[in-house]
């Protein structure tokens, strides 16, 4: 999706800013989107620990590795600033190493 479609998607405005009272509304209708994304990312680490049949398979460095390249390849292609979208990255991944590996303890106990 380009970058004028993702802003409309979200609901952005598709002319740029003249104050900064409107530039903060954009940022925070952004900011809303980006959460509501994150949520959905976290769904699907409720899934994988349901998922996963081995507590050992959790932390997959070879996937984080995975990913991280992934979304920095993305990043460079998008305008975005690689290093920022790694950083952001590795610590939502640990955290979500963390999250799943709370849920599959609390979907395996017994």
């Amino acid at each position: 999706m380009n970058t004028q479609n993702l802003k409309s998607y979200i609901g952005l405005r598709e002319e740029e800013c003249e104050t900064m009272a409107d530039l903060r509304l954009e940022i925070d209708t952004l900011d809303r989107a980006i959460v509501d994304m994150i949520r959905i990312r976290q769904s699907f680490m409720d899934q994988a620990a349901r998922i996963k049949k081995d507590r050992n398979t959790v932390r997959d460095e070879e996937r984080v590795r995975d990913v991280v390249m992934k979304v920095a390849a993305y990043a460079k292609e998008a305008g975005a600033d690689p290093d920022l979208v790694c950083d952001m990255y590795r610590k939502m991944i640990e955290w979500s190493i963390n999250y799943e590996m709370d849920k599959f303890d609390q979907i395996n106990k017994g």
